[in-house]
């Protein structure tokens, strides 16, 4: 779910894109100026269709000349709180308010006696309390020594929080555990059923015979529990950091692989980029200490043969991660390019691979995928050095995938992989590759964060699959 908030005078016009697939990323953004949009949202990324949940109150533009009067009181009243509210925490230099509509909307300059990271929160709440969103800027007219040289915007609206029914993620999830039941019966082998009967009749049959259910235990255990523990590791994150968040949403499909994945979303704008950076990682690495253990005992309980030739069968992509589990358990580099053995996945080898599938597409240093927020909150406006690094990469290698490149160069089919081109086009609707600015985007990370980033993007190394899927 991406919900985007555009702040006007008087009115709040809410938008939302739902979408759907096997990614958990957050989608978090605000920019300084009048109209301001904040979009705040753990998302799946695949299916979207727009839904209007707010209409705007009035027509803006028919009203400009009504409201310059009412717009000029209402700052000159917040200007008058302003000090204050931040004048034990900032030495201020000036205060400009504006007359009429203007994309700066109360401006604060002036330098922090305290650092933004323990202030801005109290600032947050007492700017809301009296309808107004503030945002903190590094003061680029007058240069920064230390951070400490700000310029505080303060704009009219605050977002306005939903409630939500937690009976519909409850049904969500119920369907969505029979939905990933199916799929793991019909993954297994020996299950007893007609190979010419239609996916109603496959669905029915299956539904309906408990010994049959049973059987997709082991890939939808694993599976929702790898998404499962993802999604939480977003929603505690957010409920330390006293974020308004719902609890997550399941989706349920009886095909591919059972699920078009889940999300959570946050029912108001994270205040700054430490906490952002906790509630983005805090999903992927909860996901991770589920998905590797859950691997490395489905590769041990998998058998090694070689695979027979039926068509439309899939091989697994490898990653660094994959690889080298598969040589520690198997004792040799699988698939054996010499003897052509391969490892033949169980229900729950293929569930904790998918699993690390999903971190390693969340992990993506693009926009407004968990890896963006990653490489923002580490470096912010110089993450953009890894958001055009990521595209060009995804760019080779999806021109390496096309057929007739592949055609022309051999060995191609190993690296290269069409369907990067869609995740391109995905990207630049979610948002753009590269991150927006948080509320607070003075407060930097500290040490401990850093050095927990700078292993997120290790984990991004070891677990990105550079061909997810192919033809055997």
């Amino acid at each position: 779910m991406l919900s985007r908030f555009t702040f006007h005078v008087s009115e709040v016009k809410v938008r939302t894109i739902n979408s759907a697939f096997i990614l958990s990323p957050i989608i978090y953004s605000t920019k300084p100026r009048f109209g301001v949009e904040c979009r705040a949202v753990f998302v799946t990324v695949g299916l979207y269709f727009w839904q209007e949940t707010m209409e705007p109150k009035s027509n803006l533009p028919s009203l400009h000349l009504q409201l310059n009067s009412a717009f000029a009181q209402a700052y000159g009243d917040i200007a008058k709180t302003a000090l204050g509210i931040v004048g034990q925490d900032m030495a201020v230099e000036s205060i400009r308010t504006p007359d009429k509509p203007a994309p700066e909307g109360l401006e604060v300059r002036g330098r922090l006696l305290r650092p933004s990271a323990e202030v801005f929160s109290r600032w947050l709440a007492e700017f809301n309390r009296r309808g107004f969103t503030p945002f903190l800027r590094q003061d680029e007219q007058t240069g920064s020594v230390g951070g400490q040289n700000v310029v505080l915007q303060v704009l009219a609206g605050v977002v306005p929080r939903s409630r939500s029914n937690p009976l519909i993620n409850l049904l969500l999830f119920v369907v969505t555990v029979l939905s990933t039941l199916f799929v793991g019966v019909l993954y297994g082998v020996d299950v007893g059923l007609d190979p010419n009967a239609g996916i109603l009749e496959l669905m029915w049959q299956i539904l309906t015979t408990p010994d049959l259910l049973v059987k997709g235990l082991p890939f939808a255990v694993t599976l929702l529990g790898i998404l499962t523990a993802h999604e939480f590791g977003h929603y505690f994150a957010a409920r330390y950091h006293k974020v308004a968040v719902t609890l997550p949403y399941f989706l349920p499909m009886p095909l591919g692989f059972g699920t078009l994945g889940a999300f959570i979303r946050l029912k108001e704008p994270v205040p700054d980029r430490r906490k952002l950076f906790d509630i983005g990682v805090a999903g992927p690495l909860a996901g991770l200490l589920l998905a590797v253990p859950l691997l490395f005992y489905g590769l041990s309980t998998s058998e090694v043969m070689v695979p027979q030739a039926v068509t439309g069968a899939l091989l697994e992509g490898n990653s660094f991660l994959y690889y080298y589990a598969k040589l520690w358990t198997f004792g040799q580099a699988l698939p054996n390019p010499v003897t052509g053995l391969d490892v033949m996945m169980n229900d729950i080898t293929f569930a904790a691979w998918i699993g690390l599938l999903v971190t390693a597409l969340n992990l993506l240093p693009l926009g407004q995928l968990d890896g963006g927020h990653t490489v923002f909150a580490l470096f912010g406006q110089r993450a953009r050095l890894f958001n055009w690094a990521t595209l060009g990469g995804m760019l080779l290698l999806g021109i390496a995938g096309l057929e007739q490149v592949q055609a022309r160069i051999g060995g191609l089919e190993n690296v290269g992989w069409s369907g990067w081109f869609m995740w391109l086009v995905l990207i630049n609707f979610l948002g753009g590759p590269f991150h927006p600015p948080a509320l607070d985007d003075v407060t930097e990370l500290d040490p401990r964060r850093r050095w927990l980033g700078y292993a997120v993007i290790l984990i991004f190394v070891l677990t990105f699959v550079p061909v997810p899927l192919r033809a055997l």
